[in-house]
């Protein structure tokens, strides 16, 4: 079974904690998770940050992640940051994570 999470709108230096926190208590679950990033209307390097954070601590705790529909706000975020390969995606059923 997947625990289905949704990114909100801003994912910025000012909700990165508590996001965090958030993600790291569904690591520690034990289910995979599905995190949908479609609705990102706002991102910043602390939000880039968690990302980064939650696919790395993922791989370390041997648990599976998928993120899922990165919204052209994220996408945009990434490519101006030169981190556009950093996150593995899966979008509208590609299903081969880039």
């Amino acid at each position: 079974m997947a625990l289905s999470m949704v990114a909100g709108h801003e994912q910025t230096i000012y909700q990165s904690a508590q996001w965090r926190a958030e993600l790291d208590i569904a690591l520690q679950g034990g289910e995979d998770i599905l995190l949908d990033l479609s609705a990102i209307e706002e991102i910043d390097c602390a939000g880039a940050q968690v990302l980064l954070w939650l696919q790395r601590e993922a791989a370390r705790l041997e648990r599976k992640v998928d993120l899922l529909e990165p919204s052209k706000a994220l996408e945009d975020f990434l490519l101006l940051m030169g981190l556009e390969r950093e996150l593995a995606f899966k979008r509208g059923g590609d299903g081969d994570g880039s």
